[in-house]
């Protein structure tokens, strides 16, 4: 598929739009998701400073990862369904994009002009990210959890970005081994994390890293 890189990040940007407004129809279900996201990650409320990025995660999760009550697959595996039946190859195409596109905890390893390099903590994966926007104030070393996903020969980033405190990286290393040697997935880990970067929120007399060492067991 040969497309340029301006065309191709409005192109995902638009699906994803379409994918939430066709997912997020049901009320009932987007509300019931939500406490279900809060359980497993904590709850940030609308006057915090993670509000919109707490929201903008939980709407890439429902749309991209949640399995409501009654259903199969997420929402997106509907439109991706329908989108193939008809015919639609090119936005089949970006609505499987979003579909594979893979979450996880990343260090930024380099930046340069229209790209970053960044590591997965927790698979060891090295990967080149398009990014043509200047990111003000992301520095080398960076921890965040984010998304990535592969199309038009590139890998782009996703809508949601939890950046955790500089300082962290090794204890939240340290905590996502601890959780893995406890049987716990990436899943598990990413809703660990994100609940320490809630917790900075509320303690803040107590240094980020302090809290992130001690885990969810000690405040």
């Amino acid at each position: 598929m040969t497309v340029d890189d301006g065309s191709a990040a409005a192109v995902l940007a638009d699906t994803f739009d379409r994918l939430v407004a066709a997912g997020t129809r049901d009320e009932a279900a987007v509300l019931a998701a939500r406490q279900r996201f809060e359980d497993r990650r904590g709850k940030v409320f609308q006057e915090e400073d993670l509000w919109e990025t707490w929201s903008a995660t939980f709407v890439e999760w429902f749309v991209l990862e949640h399995v409501g009550v009654g259903r199969a697959a997420p929402v997106a595996v509907d439109a991706l369904a329908a989108a193939r039946a008809a015919g639609d190859d090119a936005g089949a195409l970006a609505i499987a994009a979003w579909l594979t596109s893979h979450r996880s905890l990343w260090s930024v390893e380099r930046i340069g002009a229209g790209w970053v390099e960044l590591l997965d903590l927790l698979g060891g994966a090295h990967v080149r990210v398009t990014e043509p926007r200047e990111l003000h104030g992301v520095a080398v070393g960076e921890v965040a959890e984010l998304r990535v996903i592969g199309y038009a020969d590139r890998v782009w980033f996703g809508r949601a970005i939890l950046y955790h405190p500089r300082g962290t990286r090794d204890a939240l290393v340290d905590q996502a081994r601890k959780i893995g040697a406890a049987g716990g997935d990436r899943r598990a880990v990413l809703d660990h994390t994100a609940q320490l970067r809630a917790r900075v929120l509320r303690y803040r007399h107590v240094p980020p890293a302090k809290l992130y060492e001690r885990g969810l067991g000690e405040r």
